[in-house]
């Protein structure tokens, strides 16, 4: 149920809107998909698209850190770990 109105409802109207570019739709994003349990799959893809579009790593970070200091740890760690696996995939240049 939770995901079907995520999908249909949040992450439609934040890609649908022209309001946001590409890298505030992607934080906010990242930062509902961290905060839902059993989005780790979604997390971790949008973690890497974050990245794809122009957002650094210490930009994610950020965003963990204003997780983990506005009281929601897990959703910092579940970031983190989307994170550590996203920067792993990206080939050494």
């Amino acid at each position: 149920m939770i995901n079907q109105y995520l999908q249909a409802h949040l992450f439609g109207d934040i890609f649908e809107r022209d309001n946001l570019d590409w890298q505030s739709r992607e934080l906010a994003t990242v930062g509902a998909l961290a905060a839902t349990q059993g989005a780790e799959p979604q997390l971790r893809s949008h973690m890497a698209a974050s990245m794809r579009v122009g957002l650094t790593a210490e930009q994610l970070r950020q965003l963990i850190k204003i997780l983990a200091e506005r009281g929601d740890t897990i959703a910092a760690q579940r970031a983190d770990a989307a994170l550590k696996q996203a920067l792993a995939a990206v080939p050494a240049r």
